[in-house]
């Protein structure tokens, strides 16, 4: 009677350990399943993301579009797609789908970062560039600009640069004979002869030394 208590026990333990061992093989392939599920859905994301977020000019013969809206007054026959969200036919240009106003069509032309020009004006990313003059306009890097007077940083005067000696260093610091710069300002201060940019945001002269445009001793 003891002996067939004993195997009757050893039975059911070894039921309750299959039952168990199925059932954690069933959250392990649940678990499998919920990962593969979420990675799927992050990967259409990522390309809905991609898809949607193109935003490009599209021509037919009804009209120009961008990002899915109508370019006003566009001509589709004349439509020309240029660098940068620029765009121009016979009598307009555009920027990202907006008409500029102003600009003149037959000599306008993008010349990079963000930048573009016509007989008479200097645009930033389709905005006028007060007091840029087109003759002898050209970029530099980093955002950096400069014509035969003025020098500018992203559309907008740099203070007191000087054009003619003004140079791009890199990560945002530039120099002219007498003044340093940090992303189109002037560091209060910074001797440009000695000035040099070392690495991660950092630069120096001969007394201090600068974080991101900033006295940090």
């Amino acid at each position: 009677m003891r002996k067939l208590h004993l195997i009757l026990i050893l039975f059911l333990s070894f039921v309750a350990g299959a039952d168990l061992t199925a059932q954690n093989r069933g959250h392990r392939h649940d678990k499998m399943e919920y990962c593969h599920d979420e990675r799927m859905r992050h990967a259409d994301k990522e390309k809905n993301h991609r898809r949607h977020h193109r935003q490009t000019y599209f021509v037919d013969s009804k009209g120009v579009y961008f990002n899915g809206r109508p370019v006003k007054d566009a001509s589709p026959s004349s439509f020309k797609v240029l660098d940068g969200y620029y765009a121009k036919d016979t009598w307009n240009v555009y920027w990202r789908g907006e008409k500029i106003q102003g600009a003149t069509s037959n000599s306008f032309r993008v010349i990079g970062d963000g930048y573009a020009k016509d007989a008479w004006n200097v645009y930033f990313f389709g905005h006028k560039v007060p007091g840029a003059s087109p003759n002898g306009f050209k970029t530099l890097k980093d955002g950096y600009a400069k014509d035969s007077w003025l020098v500018y940083f992203k559309g907008k005067k740099v203070k007191d640069a000087s054009s003619g000696s003004f140079h791009v260093l890199s990560d945002g610091y530039a120099k002219d004979t007498w003044n340093a710069y940090f992303d189109g300002i002037k560091i209060s201060g910074a001797t440009a002869g000695k000035f040099k940019v070392m690495r991660d945001g950092y630069a120096k002269d001969t007394w201090n030394t600068y974080y991101m445009g900033r006295k940090v001793n």
